[in-house]
């Protein structure tokens, strides 16, 4: 299941701010993997720890497109 969009919440823009500029690229490219192409990233440390609080509202949107488009 590829996607074309996914909803970015300002919770998530907030917590990636106060990261190293690795950090922060990293995170945005785990999260855009998870919700656009459905392949987790592995990650370490701090960034590991960020997106473990962040993946369940990804997958959870995932969830709700994919059930809106049977309704289809």
């Amino acid at each position: 299941m590829n996607r074309d969009s996914f909803v970015f919440y300002k919770s998530f823009f907030e917590a990636l701010q106060d990261l190293n500029n690795k950090d922060r690229l990293t995170l945005y490219d785990a999260i855009c993997e998870l919700a656009l192409n459905n392949r987790e990233a592995e990650l370490q440390g701090l960034p590991k720890t960020i997106f473990t609080l962040i993946k369940p509202q990804v997958l959870a949107n995932t969830k709700k497109y994919q059930d809106g488009k049977k309704r289809w």
